[in-house]
C-alpha cells in the first residue's frame, strides 16, 4: 500500500454515512473525509420539514495514506472499499471537486443509482402495477420513465415515475 494519499470511496452499512464520516473525522491524522448532503423538504400529515440526507446512499469519500487505509476498516458502519478490478477504486481529485461544485449552484441534484438505459429490462416496484417488468423504452427530464410492459401478446406503454422502478437486466439491442 502506498504513502500517498488518494481518494477513496467506503461502502457503509445502510445509515451509518454520518456516523462513519464523523470517526474519519476525528482521527489524529491529515486524512479527509467527504459525505456530500442534500437538503430536501419532506411532507407529513401535518407540517413540512427540512433535512439533510447523503447523495450517494452507503457512499463516503476519504483521502487516505497507506496506515490510515487499514485504520478505517476497523471503523463502526465500514463494510468495504468499493472495487473495480478486484482493486480499491481511486477517485480523481477532479471528480471530488466537481461534486462539490455541484452541491454549491443551488440547482436540484439526485443520483440515478441504477444506471437507467434505453433497453434494459426494468420491474415497477410500487404502486398498482408492482411486479410487473418491462423494458424501458424512454427516459426524460421529468424523472418518468416508459416502459414498455409485455402480456396478452401485446404492448402497453406506461409511464411510470422513475423511483418506481429498478433495473432487473441489461439493455439488449437490435
Amino acid at each position: 500500500m502506498t504513502t500517498e494519499r488518494q481518494w477513496y470511496v467506503v461502502y457503509t452499512k445502510p445509515n451509518t454515512e454520518k456516523k462513519f464520516a464523523e470517526q474519519v473525522e476525528r482521527l489524529q491524522s491529515d486524512c479527509e473525509v467527504f459525505l456530500p448532503l442534500i437538503t430536501q423538504t419532506r411532507k407529513w400529515s401535518d407540517r413540512n420539514k427540512t433535512i439533510s440526507t447523503v447523495l450517494f446512499k452507503s457512499y463516503v469519500f476519504v483521502y487516505l495514506d497507506g496506515n490510515e487505509f487499514q485504520h478505517i476498516k476497523r471503523m463502526a458502519g465500514f463494510v468495504n472499499y468499493v472495487r473495480f478490478n478486484n482493486r480499491p477504486a481511486t477517485i480523481a481529485y477532479e471528480q471530488i471537486t466537481l461534486i462539490k461544485r455541484s452541491l454549491n449552484t443551488g440547482y436540484d441534484i439526485s443520483v440515478l443509482a441504477n444506471r437507467l438505459i434505453k433497453g434494459a429490462r426494468v420491474e415497477i416496484i410500487a404502486g398498482s402495477l408492482q411486479g410487473y417488468e418491462g423494458t424501458l423504452m424512454e427516459l426524460n427530464s421529468k424523472h418518468v420513465v416508459a416502459v414498455e410492459v409485455h402480456g396478452l401478446e401485446q404492448s402497453m406503454l406506461v409511464s411510470v415515475p422513475i423511483e418506481l422502478i429498478k433495473i432487473v437486466g441489461e439493455a439488449h439491442y437490435g
